[in-house]
Formats: C-alpha cells, structure tokens, sequence
C-alpha cells in the first residue's frame, strides 16, 4: 500500500512498515518514492524532441541537428545507465564527397557552441543522390567532476544505394561505427543533442529528426 506526499516536495521521511511515499523531489524535479526500509527512489523520466519542419540544402559545414537536442530539468543531473537516441533522415544531392560526421554536444546553447563531447564519422561519401536514416545510441558510463564523466556511443545509417552516396559501407547498404568519448566534466550542462557535418559541397535536406532522453 502507498501513502502520498503530494503538498510537501521534500523527503517525508521513512514511512510505515509496508507503505511507501510519493512525493516531488524539489532539487531533482522528478517523482520520487522512500520505501518503509528508507530506499529512495527516483522514478524513471522520459524526455522528448523533434524537427517541426525541413532543413534543406544544409550540412556543408558543422550545422545543430533541429529537434535533437534534449534539456533537462537541472543541470548536470546527468545519471549513470541514462540513454540517449536520436534518429534521422537524410537526402543527399550528388554534390559532396567529404566524410559524414555527427557530432554529440552537451551544454546550455543547444547549438554548435556547445562543447563537442562525441565525434563519429563515417568514411567518405560519393558524388552520388542518396536517401539514408541515421540513428544515434549514447550510454552514460560515468557521470562527475573534472574528467569523471564518460558516454560511448553508435552511429548506424541504412541509406539506398549499396557502396556510395551518404556513406561508403561495403556492398551491404548498411554502416555502423562505435566510440567512446574521453573524460569530461558533466556537472554544469542541461542540453544534449547533434550536430551534423556533411563536408565541403554537401548538399542535403532533412526532414525528420525524432530524440529522446530516458533517465
């Protein structure tokens, strides 16, 4: 059985033998539960985001992925285990040759002025038109102070065309590359997102951008 602390948003305190409290944590602005044995938990939160309208003949140079950005409720209540996904379309012309490279971004802009904490790039693209969807998985491994924090992440892209166009992938159609960022300081951001870096004479047009954020 459960008892509520809905007009009180700090810790109400160990409950009753078989009782559990639920009440708004009001420095992580989250629903939390204290258990009859003292075990605080906060409740799972999903964050969401997208584009609400197309991007077009963009991604020549480093450009902020619309719709991919995440904010959460206080800064650099990043958790260990926390996920985040992105995924997106692309439409290239047959302009640009230059490596597809996604960018992962943690700060407070929501733009390129945000630090660069994860960089994945894909090998080379062709002078060919393309249509491709790209995903973004980021784990937190580590979160903290100084060089504490740590996200690995994968880029993968299913796109038409077999070995050219977004992205060279062998004869399959498909690519995936994995990394791991280096350490940083995850205490001050409230913004995760991406931005996208087609190269010199890119020319493409997104339309789609679906993000989320499940801490």
């Amino acid at each position: 059985m459960a008892s509520s602390n809905w007009a009180n948003n700090t810790n109400p305190g160990t409950p009753s033998s078989g009782t559990t409290n639920v009440y708004p944590d009001s420095v992580k602005k989250r629903w939390t539960t204290i258990d009859d044995a003292g075990v605080i938990t906060h409740m799972p939160m999903l964050i969401g985001n997208g584009s609400v309208s197309a991007a077009s003949a963009a991604f020549a140079t480093d450009t902020y992925l619309s719709g991919s950005s995440i904010t959460i409720p206080v800064a650099g209540d990043w958790t260990v285990a926390e996920t985040y996904r992105c995924g997106f379309d692309m439409v290239k012309t047959a302009n640009g040759t230059a490596a597809f490279t996604v960018i992962v971004r943690m700060g407070t802009a929501g733009t390129t002025a945000d630090p660069a904490i994860l960089t994945l790039a894909f090998a080379v693209g062709t002078a060919a038109i393309d249509t491709g969807w790209f995903d973004v998985n980021v784990n937190f491994r580590t979160v903290g102070a100084g060089t504490s924090a740590v996200i690995a992440g994968t880029l993968s892209c299913s796109h038409h065309l077999a070995a050219t166009g977004l992205v060279t992938t062998g004869a399959s159609g498909f690519g995936l590359i994995v990394g791991t960022s280096a350490g940083f300081n995850s205490t001050t951001q409230t913004v995760i997102g991406l931005s996208v870096n087609g190269g010199t004479s890119f020319s493409g047009t997104n339309t789609i951008v679906q993000a989320q954020l499940v801490k």
